[in-house]
């Protein structure tokens, strides 16, 4: 390959990485303001996942220091910006490679240093047996004696677990705890438990909240709330399990078919564990959900954005005919997930679940 042809396929790559990371993103995940619109004006000769992970260095650094001199939230909160950094350090690579499983490895690593540290919060990491492995999951929790209703989160093709602490602690300002799920094909579970994604998945939703009960002595209502692809995972989770009395469907498609696109592409054969389109095809079919034969007790609250280009209204509104207590929310300027109102919509959603589930 010439230069020029280099030149222009790493200008390729790097615009599709911020297509998929934009900055609105970075920060509804966590990154430092700074760190975000550096890493998104980074020249195209840097490679992505080093210039993320050099900002998510400095991040450790002052975490580090911070906590030997005793300032334990400075501490905590430059260790969680690490681990955003981090997270979309390891989203440049779609399939797994030593590469990206050394960045995740640093991302678990600093999200665990934060909860050593946290005073505020409980953050505790589970281990959740499936099908002669684990799910991975972080169970975050207000510091009060007596258990309280949890919500799971999950997420979708590329956003995992610690990407969604933001969203753990507002519901733990509301009362609640959280579940940050990493379902099979996701996170440590797909690269360290080597689960993949597969019809079978509504089970490790309840095997969770088995988990969780066992641990907390809470037995429900519960909430569930998937970002992404992620809201189908949720929406299936609600329609199979009736201990889930709320769920959330954030920009999800109810009946999602292959992309066209390489990142996608890419993506879902990593979460689903196959090499081709067809196969990708065939496996997400028994996903689907169909209104007229999948009915949830829960109530359901469904998020759109408007200028979402990845997930249409109306593929969006199949869900509302899975609940009869079904809400839609629309935000007309809104990004995939409202990545830009991202601080409206959890306060929005943590409000609802508050609602229905009853604080702790």
């Amino acid at each position: 390959m010439g230069t020029a042809e280099a030149t222009q396929e790493a200008t390729a790559h790097r615009a599709a990485l911020m297509r998929a990371m934009p900055v609105t993103r970075m920060l509804d995940y966590g990154m430092d303001h700074w760190d975000a619109t550096h890493l998104f004006n980074a020249p195209v000769e840097r490679p992505w996942h080093e210039v993320a992970a050099e900002l998510a260095d400095a991040q450790l650094a002052r975490a580090q220091a911070a906590a030997a001199r005793g300032d334990v939230e400075t501490a905590v909160a430059c260790f969680r910006r690490a681990a955003a950094a981090l997270i979309f350090a390891q989203m440049a690579f779609n399939a797994d490679n030593a590469t990206k499983r050394a960045l995740y490895k640093r991302l678990v690593e600093a999200y665990q240093a934060a909860a050593d540290l946290d005073t505020e919060l409980r953050v505790e990491r589970l281990s959740i047996p499936f099908k002669g492995s684990h799910c991975t999951a972080w169970l975050v929790r207000p510091r009060a004696d007596r258990p309280g209703p949890a919500v799971v989160i999950v997420g979708g093709q590329s956003g995992w677990g610690p990407a969604y602490h933001r969203q753990a602690e507002a519901l733990a300002r509301r009362g609640l705890s959280t579940v940050l799920l990493e379902a099979p094909g996701q996170g440590e579970t797909r690269m360290s438990g080597g689960l993949h994604l597969d019809g079978n998945v509504d089970q490790v939703f309840s095997a969770t909240l088995d988990a969780v009960s066992a641990r907390t002595g809470y037995n429900g209502p519960y909430g569930v709330w998937g970002n992404s692809f992620g809201g189908l995972l949720a929406a299936r989770a609600a329609v199979h399990d009736d201990r889930f009395g709320a769920c959330c469907v954030n920009g999800a498609d109810a009946r999602p078919e292959p992309r066209p696109f390489r990142t996608a592409r890419e993506q879902a054969q990593a979460l689903l564990g196959v090499g081709t389109d067809e196969e990708v095809a065939a496996a997400l079919r028994t996903l689907w959900l169909d209104p007229s034969v999948d009915r949830m007790s829960a109530a359901l609250l469904v998020l759109h954005g408007g200028l979402d280009p990845l997930v249409t209204l109306d593929q969006q509104k199949v869900f509302l005919d899975l609940s009869e207590r079904s809400t839609l929310r629309v935000w007309e300027d809104g990004e995939h997930t409202i990545y830009n109102h991202s601080a409206e919509r959890t306060e929005f959603v943590g409000d609802w679940f508050r609602a229905r589930l009853g604080p702790g």
